[in-house]
This record gives structure tokens, sequence and C-alpha cells, in this order.
């Protein structure tokens, strides 16, 4: 399983940046940068979730499902987070909160 480093970028009112990093020579050296992906949470997009019948937090669980699940589609690998999900996922509880 491969690990991850997830560094949220700027923060927009629609959307976050995030850059997906790993380790090819290790922990111990720099990561390299694999990508980047952006996770929405616009009122149209957590519009949908609400009428999909998610609450809150069925609402982040989604998201945290939807960053991994891109993220794999992207390294085409299984993959662990060694940091940056808690970040992430601040940011995207607090933008999500306000139409709740």
């Amino acid at each position: 399983m491969k690990e991850i480093l997830l560094e949220p970028g700027i923060v927009f009112a629609t959307h976050v940046e995030v850059a997906v990093k790993d380790f090819p020579k290790g922990r111990d050296e720099e990561p390299r940068q694999r990508c980047k992906i952006s996770v929405d949470y616009a009122r149209s997009d957590v519009a949908d979730l609400i009428r999909q019948g998610l609450d809150f937090d069925a609402a982040l669980e989604y998201y945290r499902s939807y960053i991994y699940n891109v993220v794999k589609f992207r390294i085409a690998s299984d993959w662990t987070a060694v940091g940056g999900m808690d970040e992430t996922m601040a940011i995207v509880a607090e933008k999500v909160r306000q139409y709740y």
C-alpha cells in the first residue's frame, strides 16, 4: 500500500486544491508530487448530497471516500494517508457546515 501525503493548497469559496505526494525513495527523502485533485463543496455540490438524504456526518464520509477514490484512480494503487487528510477534511467540514 502506497503512503501518500496530502497538502491542501489555496482554499476557495467553492473548492480546495490538494497536492498528492508520495515518497519514491522512502519517507526519509523529500516527497514527490504526483498530481493535484480538486475537492468541490459549492452550494450545488452539497445540495446534491442533501437531496440524497445525507446528513452532515454522512456528507463528510462521502468526501473522505471521494478523496480516497480519486487519488486511488490517479495513482493506480491503494493508499494510506501519512499526513494531510485531517487538515483537508477540516477545510471541507468548515465549508460544508454552512449548508446544514
